[in-house]
């Protein structure tokens, strides 16, 4: 189940147990813009490791949702910690809030990924980033990006920008 809150999501639905999966290590990086006006930036670069572990950075700044303090744009800075190869040209990641300028959104995060060619403008795809749950009393699992599905994190064509995996 999914609870919109402006440009983000939360994702309740992650709980279940995370499935035994055949991993693939790889590597992602790329920045660009999911919209432009207003504009929705993202950057992202990790390494993913066949264990699903994964390390790496994100950031997205959404100067569209001021979210619950009513500061725009909003700010939201990660640190990778899952990762999974869907297949050669895809990812989902699940990582921790690292910085953030709203203080009700400080849970798990989970997001996908797509590289489609070069150039990716117009072809590469990011998901919107989902938050683990509406409660602050908890914190979800980034590991239970293991059993994320691009149903459960839908990509959007990217209008600026390039993305690129490496499996």
């Amino acid at each position: 189940m999914r609870i919109p809150i402006g440009a983000a999501s939360l994702i309740i639905a992650l709980v279940s147990s995370v499935p035994a999966i055949a991993a693939t290590s790889g590597t992602v990086s790329g920045q660009g813009a999911l919209s432009s006006d207003p504009r929705r930036n993202f950057s992202v670069s990790a390494k993913i490791n066949a264990d699903g572990t994964a390390t790496g950075q994100a950031t997205l700044i959404n100067k569209a949702f001021t979210g619950e303090n009513g500061k725009a744009p909003y700010l939201l800075k990660l640190d990778i910690k899952c990762g999974k190869m869907v297949d050669a040209n895809t990812a989902i990641f699940g990582g921790t809030v690292k910085r953030t300028n709203d203080p009700s959104l400080v849970d798990t995060v989970y997001f996908s990924v797509q590289d489609n060619g070069e150039p990716g403008t117009g072809k590469d795809k990011v998901s919107r980033a989902f938050f683990f749950d509406g409660d602050p009393a908890t914190t979800g699992d980034p590991a239970l990006c293991l059993g994320a599905t691009l149903t459960d994190l839908p990509l959007e064509t990217i209008v600026s920008g390039n993305i690129n995996v490496k499996s």
